[in-house]
């Protein structure tokens, strides 16, 4: 096994050095800039915390790749907080829009990017934050992070594991080096027990293997704080709101042709809609600024209205404002009457998560491919909450109805809460997996 990861780091050493150019440039035209990099190389962390008696903290280590990760962690971090209230706390994220994400919500954390999968960035990385122990959300294998882990006695957890037919095709190809990758994990919590199975095809051990749901039906909508200030007046109650969220290219144009249709067949009170257009990725925020420009669309820009007072007001309602922001959607989700979810109008993504809209009872219009949530649009479709629409002229009807029929859109937000409820408990079974394997005892944190 030796020579394996031997082999994969020749190969990994030389793309890298053959194709750094590419990958600088691919990092730039992403996000823009190369903030972060640093990082990913194994320099520019911050210093390790000690406790106020001079001994080091245990430091619980968590992971999730971007902001959907981040955001279905939120739980179980807090409840591992409120058990473990004395332990550091570390979170690694992949993304930009991922780690800003968790430094807002965890500001008492470090919170730094994962760094590359280079055999010599590990141990300077464990050298500076002593971790105890590793919870990965979802399936985020790397492995020279989980060989070292093993050298280290670093006891490694899955949670919220899934494995898609096509990731599975592809580990168990490459078996022979996969194995031990599958087999390391002290414990695999899965959402489904076809994942389950997956894993113990792929050497994960059954006794290891814990069915516990989706923890992301366990997010819970905020309650009326400091920060919900910003946009408690921001429309008028009458103002019917409709948010997009995390669009992707395409589907903007599909979402302003039926918005813009289902406006003109309203009545002079309904033409004051305005649809909430979020893109997914923050370079794409001027691009849909532009292509609203060249529509001639009524749009305001959201960081505009943000930046020029503490409190976010309008002048007027614009038919569309483009939400430039990062951390502002799921404030959004609260304001409207209903909302359609991005990454599910075309092909090539596989959708967003639906139940960021449906905890807060509101209706989850979607397109045909989801299938990166496909248990969570499922339940909503089949259980109550999902309006599922095939096309531009089904989501140009589906608007129309829900703007003309206001009490039509409340009832499906009903019973897309309705839905999430059911389907909660997930977090606190993931709790006490961990905890059986390796938690702490309350004199043993430090």
């Amino acid at each position: 096994m030796r020579s394996l990861y031997i082999i994969y780091n020749i190969i990994l050493c030389a793309l890298l050095l053959l194709s750094w150019p590419v990958l600088l440039w691919y990092m730039y035209r992403r996000q823009g800039s190369f903030e972060g990099l640093g990082e990913r190389l194994g320099w520019g962390w911050p210093p390790r915390l000690q406790s106020q008696a001079g001994g080091k903290l245990r430091t619980s280590w968590f992971h999730g790749a971007s902001v959907g990760e981040v955001q279905m962690l939120v739980p179980l971090i807090q409840a591992w907080c409120r058990r473990y209230p004395e332990a550091g706390l570390l979170l690694t994220t992949m993304t930009l829009t991922g780690r800003q994400t968790a430094k807002r919500i965890f500001p008492q954390a470090r919170v730094v990017l994962l760094p590359l999968d280079l055999p010599g960035v590990w141990p300077l990385f464990f050298r500076r934050f002593r971790p105890a122990c590793l919870i990965i959300a979802e399936t985020e294998l790397w492995p020279n992070l989980l060989h070292h882990a093993a050298r280290q006695g670093l006891p490694l957890a899955l949670v919220n594991a899934r494995l898609s037919l096509k990731s599975f095709k592809n580990y168990r190809f490459f078996r022979f080096f996969t194995r031990s990758m599958f087999a390391g994990p002290a414990v695999v919590v899965v959402q489904d027990q076809v994942s389950g199975q997956r894993f113990a095809e792929l050497s994960t051990s059954p006794e290891q293997i814990v069915l516990s749901g989706n923890m992301k039906f366990d997010l819970l909508p905020s309650g009326n704080s400091g920060e919900q200030i910003l946009y408690r007046n921001l429309f008028a109650p009458e103002i019917p709101v409709v948010v997009a969220g995390s669009t992707h290219p395409g589907e903007e144009e599909m979402i302003l042709n039926a918005w813009e249709k289902s406006l003109l067949q309203l009545s002079e009170t309904g033409k004051d809609a305005c649809l909430v257009l979020a893109p997914r990725h923050p370079q794409r925020f001027s691009e849909v600024a532009e292509f609203l420009t060249l529509r001639k669309v009524d749009f305001l820009r959201f960081s505009i209205c943000k930046e020029s007072s503490d409190r976010a007001a309008l002048s007027g309602v614009p038919s569309v404002l483009l939400l430039d922001t990062l951390g502002d959607l799921i404030h959004f989700y609260r304001l409207s009457r209903f909302a359609i979810i991005g990454g599910t109008l075309v092909p090539g993504i596989g959708g967003h998560n639906p139940l960021e809209a449906a905890v807060f009872a509101k209706a989850v219009i979607h397109g045909s491919y989801v299938a990166n949530f496909k248990d969570g649009f499922g339940y909503l479709d089949d259980q109550g909450g999902g309006l599922p629409v095939a096309g531009e002229v089904e989501l140009e009807t589906l608007f129309r109805r829900c703007l003309q029929e206001p009490a039509f859109a409340r009832d499906e937000g009903l019973k897309a809460a309705a839905t999430v409820d059911r389907h909660r408990g997930a977090v606190s079974r993931t709790m006490i997996s961990l905890e059986e394997v390796f938690g702490w005892d309350r004199e043993d944190k430090v």
